[in-house]
């Protein structure tokens, strides 16, 4: 059972018992997608993903808190940006593909038709005062903080930076992180007029965690140290007009440890994103550019996602671009798709994903229908 809190920076009114001040919550996210029409990834049943999250607070008697937060993700198959297929040309040596640093992209094949994963987003313990909130663990970068979650039609399937790509040919990706789930330190101040401000940094970082290609002998890559991520976002609601605007702005770097001499450069990225939401229609534009690491490799991508909501609807449409030189390859996409909730708990949608291939040995397109159904708890 929840507990009243107090806002940040006031003093609560009364003093409750221990038991009283303590809130805890769990949430679950359980997803299925079917996929029917062309696809370049191996596996062709359909997809899983399953999202566990919790977190506990204590309220103090000046009005600070102090609580543990943790995620964990359970996936079934994974073709997101085209990691799940053969046919990429990039660097090889010693005969074996060098792997990107900011994508995780290669020459390697990636997953197999049988690759399930189970990680570790989040486990953090905080403390919030009237001014900042710190944070220490695996998590969050600052960058990631501060971004826009605007609303989708879809959890699993997007036109760029989705959880699953069903055509294994996607590369568009405007929330990538150099720090996926390292263990780090974090401070975030207080949304002061809408602004709000983020710093992190993470020691060391596995650049292949969650996104490639798993750790051995069939990919060469850099190790990465000293992840840095500074970040601002806005918040605010036009009182006249009921419009609300958000935006973000995010910087990371890294220092890659080229041990092994294969001509490693320090990673970094920029990411930006701005949305509108006015009624029931949100519009959201983002954009990411950096570099893989290795030899100048850049990295691009652009997202555009328009969301209606209407009852207990809500319809997308959405377009993506990406563009790695590392492994010479540009992508283009784009979903039009509907969902809705069903009872207290379920969601149905029914979507098409088209992308478009573009590499100098040839071109290729995957036309995917898809059913996204799954669970709220």
């Amino acid at each position: 059972m929840a507990a009243p809190t107090a806002a940040w920076g006031q003093d609560p009114s009364w003093r409750p018992s221990f038991l009283t001040q303590t809130e805890v919550e769990f949430e679950a996210d359980l997803d299925l997608l079917i996929g029917v029409g062309a696809s370049q990834a191996p596996r062709d049943v359909p997809y899983a993903d399953m999202r566990l999250q919790g977190s506990s607070e204590t309220l103090t008697d000046r009005g600070w808190r102090y609580g543990v937060e943790g995620q964990v993700r359970l996936t079934t198959g994974d073709g997101r940006r085209g990691l799940a297929r053969p046919g990429l040309t990039g660097p090889v040596r010693n005969g074996l593909p060098v792997t990107g640093l900011l994508t995780g992209l290669s020459a390697d094949p990636g997953l197999d038709a049988s690759s399930s994963r189970l990680f570790v987003d989040k486990a953090q313990i905080y403390l919030q005062t009237r001014w900042v909130k710190l944070r220490a663990g695996p998590g969050e970068t600052a960058a990631v903080q501060e971004a826009s979650r605007p609303l989708h039609a879809f959890r699993l399937t997007r036109a760029q930076g989705g959880v699953i790509d069903p055509t294994g040919l996607n590369l568009a990706d405007t929330s990538l992180t150099l720090a996926e789930g390292a263990a780090g330190l974090s401070v975030q101040s207080q949304r002061i007029v809408g602004l709000r401000l983020s710093a992190s940094f993470a020691p060391d970082a596995d650049p292949c965690a969650q996104q490639c290609h798993p750790a051995g002998a069939q990919v060469l890559r850099a190790d990465l140290g000293s992840v840095w991520s500074l970040a601002a976002s806005f918040d605010r609601r036009i009182p006249t007009s009921g419009v609300r605007w958000s935006a973000s702005l995010g910087y990371e770097t890294a220092r890659a440890d080229d041990l092994m001499g294969l001509s490693f450069d320090d990673p970094w990225l920029v990411r930006a994103d701005l949305v509108r939401e006015a009624g029931n229609l949100t519009v959201n534009l983002s954009g990411l550019t950096g570099s893989d690491g290795y030899l100048g490799a850049d990295y691009d991508s652009l997202g555009l996602n328009i969301a209606y909501e209407q009852g207990d609807w809500v319809y997308g449409l959405e377009l993506g671009y990406g563009q790695s030189d590392l492994v010479q390859t540009r992508t283009r996409s784009v979903q039009l798709g509907a969902s809705r909730l069903v009872g207290a708990r379920g969601v149905l949608g029914l979507a098409i994903l088209h992308v478009e291939e573009n590499r100098p040995s040839a071109d290729q397109d995957a036309l995917q229908l898809l059913v996204e159904t799954g669970l709220r708890f």
